[in-house]
């Protein structure tokens, strides 16, 4: 697979994200994040009729930061990183902001630039120390510390690649029963041409009914030929902590086998066959808690895939058939038992139109070790359909979900149907009004406690709003909701609820940021008159005093809630941090930032403390 990062041709513009994948790619993901932060963002590239999966992410990466990301893609061979070590290695952009106008802004010094490239040790770290409260709390650890570092190794060599990663998390207010050093993650990987060997924590794939989107460790062989591929894998069903499993999977929770692809006619159709045998234990998933008794699952799975795609990709079909000879509780001894689960969708776009329908059936007694928690003896149907136009557009969906369709005694039956219709409208260049209409329903023929008054419902609601954009930076938002609730199982009681919303950004340019939100909602259910209202109000900002040297962020909010019984609760939080960029005075070596943060929050009465009022010393560095 080959990226490419399309920069704006002006500064504060929209990057433009393309990959060419080789055919049969099922989908192309963009994880992105600021640097600094620990969790990725995503965000999804559309299949062009070139074959192209293309993205405008100027909504989404923001402008003025770095920003470390990586791409993944699903094709026929299974689930595949550039760079390969991703998430341990990733590419760095940084996007130039829009250009102020304004003098002040135009003699503003320009950010620092990013740290040289190093390696193959990269190291992270961060504290945070109170070191003022004004309600004392005896025996509260006062310093929060943490930090990774991170090993990353890559060589290649004509056709011939090898990649490790590592990674090592500190810190010193660790979890009970956890270390203050632990390994957060590690792979390996060797491929030579069309073969890949990896082992370690992967990202793995094969079907819904098998085995299941999620990260796992152990380790498996891809080939990726074409027009034949194929996958082998013995993997944790569940993800270990520190070096269990590593390198093959510890006994009790493994799960073996692999599949087979091939494309057929051109490229537009791809059949894969699937195998999955195993035994999964749920206790032993890491950072896993509950208070329940959980099963260990055994037994086998085999399934067939077929993904085609025809007249010029406007026609998408896919489906899928799986078997399962499986017990939902080997230690209690429960038998084995052989069932069946199956799905087929189809897919129709052509221009602004396109439509959708799928239908899956699960028998009572089909499982799978390959997805953690999986829901049997269902029966589901979902579609949509859509029509886009430059100023107006429209939409449609329905779903009808049945479980224990089977009527097997003493066990709940439930029906749950929606269906929604949305429309769009462009007003003018700056605004758009949005409507849509909500229905649904929910029966169930035995319920658990028959005095909940909305267990069996039927549900009808409007939603509207505007957009306007105001250029160059004004973007403001507004919606409101109506819902009406009706009893149709024990008690026969009504309900109704509105909801109001408006929220927005407001760009100053190089100098900050404003993202106001107002809400207010109140719900009343009869008999009895009871009525509860809710108002919110937040408010986010981020100020540049300095670009690129000193910044404050500030955010909080207040609600006020008036329950049914006329008792009123008032809650609220204001947040304030001064940061100040170290990376100058780092030789921009490194980044780092030392901060300072004020918190203030006020309680109701049942919570403990009402008022209080914090300050916190924060450091942060990145080699």
């Amino acid at each position: 697979m080959e990226v490419e990062f399309l920069t704006p041709p002006a500064p504060g513009g929209p990057l433009v994200v393309q990959a060419k994948a080789p055919p049969g790619t099922e989908w192309v993901v963009l994880f992105h994040r600021r640097a600094g932060e620990t969790e990725f963002e995503t965000l999804t590239l559309a299949r062009g009729e070139d074959g192209l999966f293309t993205a405008r992410a100027e909504a989404v990466l923001p402008t003025g930061v770095p920003i470390q990301c990586y791409v993944a893609s699903k094709g026929a061979g299974g689930v595949s990183t550039l760079p390969a070590e991703a998430p341990t290695a990733f590419f760095n952009l940084n996007l130039p902001a829009s250009a102020e106008p304004e003098p002040a802004a135009a003699a503003a010094a320009p950010p620092p630039p990013p740290p040289k490239p190093h390696g193959p040790i990269y190291v992270d770290g961060s504290a945070t120390d109170l070191i003022h409260r004004k309600v004392a709390v005896p025996d509260e650890p006062t310093l929060l510390a943490a930090g990774q570092v991170r090993l990353v190794l890559q060589k290649d060599e004509e056709d011939r690649h090898l990649a490790f990663g590592a990674r090592l998390v500190y810190s010193n207010q660790p979890l009970p029963n956890q270390a203050r050093w632990t390994i957060g993650d590690i792979q390996a990987t060797y491929a030579a041409g069309a073969h890949r060997l990896q082992a370690g924590d992967l990202m793995t794939q094969e079907s819904e009914f098998t085995l299941g989107p999620g990260g796992r460790r152990g380790l498996d062989y891809i080939y990726s030929g074409q027009p034949t591929a194929a996958h082998l894998f013995a993997l944790n069903t569940q993800r270990q902590a520190g070096l269990t499993g590593l390198l093959w999977p510890v006994e009790g929770s493994e799960a073996y086998g692999g599949s087979l692809s091939r494309l057929w006619f051109g490229n537009t159709l791809r059949t894969r066959l699937v195998f999955l045998s195993g035994r999964d234990d749920l206790a032993t998933a890491a950072n896993l808690v509950t208070a329940f008794a959980l099963p260990v699952r055994e037994g086998s799975t085999g399934a067939l895939v077929v993904d085609g795609r025809f007249l010029e990709s406007r026609l998408a079909v896919s489906g899928e058939y799986a078997r399962s000879l499986f017990t939902p509780d080997a230690l209690v001894g429960t038998p084995m038992e052989s069932d069946q689960a199956w799905r087929l969708a189809t897919q129709w776009t052509d221009g602004g139109f396109s439509a959708q329908a799928g239908y899956r059936a699960v028998g009572q007694a089909f499982g799978t070790v390959g997805v953690a928690f999986f829901t049997g003896d269902r029966r589901v149907f979902d579609s949509s359909v859509a029509l886009n136009r430059p100023t107006w557009g429209l939409s449609a969906t329905a779903t009808d979900e049945r479980t224990n369709p089977t009527g097997r005694v003493n066990l709940s039956q439930a029906w749950n149907q929606s269906q929604s219709l949305d429309a769009r409208v462009v007003l003018n260049p700056t605004a758009t009004w949005r409507v849509g209409l909500r229905a649904g329903r929910q029966a169930a023929e035995v319920v658990a406690n028959p005095f909940i008054p909305f267990s069996n419902s039927e549900r009808t609601g409007v939603v509207t709003g505007f957009d306007l954009v105001l250029p160059p930076q004004v973007v403001l938002t507004f919606n409101a909701q109506f819902d009406q609730l009706q009893s149709t199982g024990y008690t026969r009681s009504t309900g109704s609820s509105k909801a109001l919303s408006l929220g927005g950004n407001l760009g100053l340019g190089t100098w900050g940021r404003l993202s106001p939100n107002l809400s207010w909602s109140r719900i009343l259910s009869q008999p009895g008159d009871q009525q509860t209202t809710i108002a919110n109000a937040f408010l986010n900002a981020q100020f540049s005093l300095i670009p690129g040297t000193l910044q404050l962020l500030l955010n909080g909010g207040a609600s006020r809630t008036v329950l049914s019984t006329g008792t009123t609760l008032n809650a609220a939080t204001a947040e304030g941090t001064l940061g100040l960029t170290l990376d100058p005075y780092l030789r921009n070596l490194a980044r780092g930032s030392l901060g300072l943060k004020a918190r203030y929050t006020r309680n109701p009465d049942f919570l403990g403390i009402v008022e209080d009022n914090r300050l916190f010393l924060l450091l942060n560095l990145s080699y």
